[in-house]
């Protein structure tokens, strides 16, 4: 019988202790209530706006040589920024570490600043260009950032962002993505690898009498049916390190482009030693040349610059290429990573770009091209390569290219019109495009043209992601920067080149607290608490209840040894 109620004593005591060891309180004081999620589910903050989709930004884009990319001064995959960056980013891994963004000139022209950044790895707290009279931001996050809104200004990752105002900054929420990196970079390969095989005179180093004062005089070249000049530099031009300009580039926000596809050969590294210098035409006070510069101003960017690879199945070029010189003009490499270590002016489109030295600047480039750039010295002899191509519109006869009005009806028949290969519509806005804002998703891409007039697909499945580095411990030297020959082809149509997409993992994880294993949501931590912490559960309540079980079980014990 009293091992019996013994037995009893001791299972009531244990229930006690137990009892009081499971009850806890995550209320740490008065002001401070964490809700506890589920660990596999997201942290979303809910007071954080949806960024949308990148059409809903920029609604037409659609005769832009390099698409949505044309909107960002980098567009990549990764992005190591270690010097001054004057630009937006839209970039799927960001490690920046100095400020960016788009610096306000006196220019005035941008009205909004937008970058994206799916994933942030660093992001220095002086980013981006605070907003003012003139401009304001558009910052979008990926979901696997832990974004919240402060006092004054946001947090991203724990990092104020000093630069920007709480309605400034945006997040993709669910499955929507700003930008779909994977499917952007599968066109712009298919344009790259397009452009690469296009109809083209070709120079080498052997085609410049001087090497000291190497020109490319655009005056020299025939302008395409869209209204294109194509030229195929060979692999050694710009290894040299002596400048290269080019001349005759129109200053006009309607110009010729210029498309220059440069074959590296498999080269890695390749070395771009030149320094690039550009030449405007500027009417009747002459060429103007073009400095490295910050602006707000890129109605005269018309110069692409295609890096491909004519020894690669796909004209990718996967390797590495050295910015040893100043440059200038837009470049496009989307398989290639880009070092650039002096000013480089225009937007960068690769698989990675870091930022190593000197600055880089934003110089955005231009579609719309209808105005066929002029020669620089007109002649009796040049007047065969001068053509006017119609706008599909009437045009003032004051803004004509045409020197004297009066004239236009005696030299009416001897001009020869050319098709731009698109009609205009006069009520266009060439800064945001029709009101069809979907235009862009019912592109239809074709095969390979020639005259560059459509996007080609290529047969690439838009569906497939581009592999991330996935080193987190990567180690960074900060650099600080100053402030301030292909033979002409005949097209197979029935040929298909097919870039290479490959598969990767999606990253995207639970958002995670610094110090706790639960996510967290803004809506539920007070803005007083540190850093969103959970609270200890050390409530003197809980406490008590234990020790009051271990005092009865001492006092069973005793009160046995004592009738023993």
């Amino acid at each position: 019988m009293k091992k019996r109620i013994n037995i009893l004593s001791c299972v009531a005591i244990s229930a006690v202790v137990l009892s009081g060891m499971g009850i806890t309180n995550v209320k740490a004081d008065e002001n401070t209530v964490v809700s506890i999620q589920n660990v596999s589910g997201k942290s979303l903050n809910p007071e954080v706006q949806n960024g949308g989709h990148v059409s809903d930004d920029f609604t037409d884009v659609s005769k832009n040589n390099l698409g949505y990319a044309s909107k960002f001064h980098i567009f990549v995959n990764e992005a190591t920024l270690n010097a001054h960056t004057n630009g937006n980013v839209a970039a799927k891994k960001l490690i920046g570490n100095v400020n960016f963004g788009t610096n306000i000139t006196d220019e005035k022209l941008l009205d909004k600043d937008i970058s994206y950044i799916q994933e942030v790895k660093n992001m220095a707290e002086s980013s981006f260009v605070s907003a003012n009279d003139h401009r304001t931001n558009k910052v979008i996050f990926g979901e696997v950032n832990d974004v919240e809104l402060g006092d004054n200004s946001p947090l991203v990752n724990g990092t104020t962002i000093s630069h920007l105002l709480n309605d400034e900054i945006y997040q993709d929420k669910g499955s929507n993505e700003y930008i779909d990196f994977a499917q952007e970079f599968a066109k712009l390969e298919g344009k790259s690898a397009n452009y690469a095989i296009a109809n083209g005179e070709t120079i080498t180093s052997d085609s410049f009498e001087d090497h000291n004062h190497r020109v490319i005089d655009l005056s020299d070249f025939k302008v395409g049916s869209n209204n294109q000049i194509v030229i195929n530099l060979a692999t050694e031009v710009l290894n040299s390190n002596t400048p290269l300009t080019i001349s005759g580039l129109s200053a006009d926000a309607g110009g010729t482009s210029v498309i220059i596809n440069v074959d590296t050969k498999g080269q890695n590294p390749y070395q771009m030693n030149s320094q690039i210098k550009l030449r405007f035409n500027n009417g009747e006070d002459g060429p103007v040349e073009r400095p490295n510069q910050e602006t707000e101003y890129f109605d005269d960017n018309h110069l692409l610059w295609n890096f491909y690879d004519s020894s690669s199945s796909n004209k990718q070029f996967t390797g590495a290429i050295e910015m040893n010189n100043t440059f200038q003009g837009s470049v496009l490499a989307p398989d290639a990573t880009i070092n650039v270590h002096h000013n480089l002016d225009g937007n960068i489109v690769a698989n990675e770009v870091n930022v190593v030295g000197g600055e880089t600047h934003r110089w955005d480039l231009q579609d719309n091209n209808n105005i066929v750039t002029t020669p620089e010295e007109p002649d009796e002899e040049t007047d065969e390569k001068e053509l006017t191509v119609d706008p599909g519109f009437s045009v003032d006869p004051d803004e004509s290219s045409n020197p004297d009005p009066d004239e236009k009806d005696d030299e009416e028949e001897e001009e020869q019109v050319v098709d731009p290969g698109f009609t205009v519509d006069p009520d266009t806005d060439t800064d945001g495009g029709t009101d069809e804002e979907d235009e862009e998703d019912k592109e239809e891409e074709t095969p390979i043209n020639p005259d560059l007039s459509v996007d080609p697909g290529f047969g690439i499945d838009p569906g497939k992601n581009f592999e991330e580095d996935e080193d987190d411990d990567q180690q960074i030297i900060i650099n600080g920067g100053s402030e301030g020959g292909l033979e002409n082809k005949e097209l197979d149509v029935n040929s298909s080149i097919k870039p290479s997409v490959p598969d990767t993992i999606n990253e995207k994880t639970p958002l995670m607290n610094q110090s706790s294993l639960f996510p967290t949501t803004k809506s539920s931590v007070n803005p007083t608490s540190q850093g969103g912490r959970l609270p200890q559960a050390g409530n003197s309540k809980g406490i008590v209840i234990s020790a009051l079980g271990m005092a009865l079980l001492s006092l069973v014990v005793l009160v046995r040894r004592f009738k023993a």
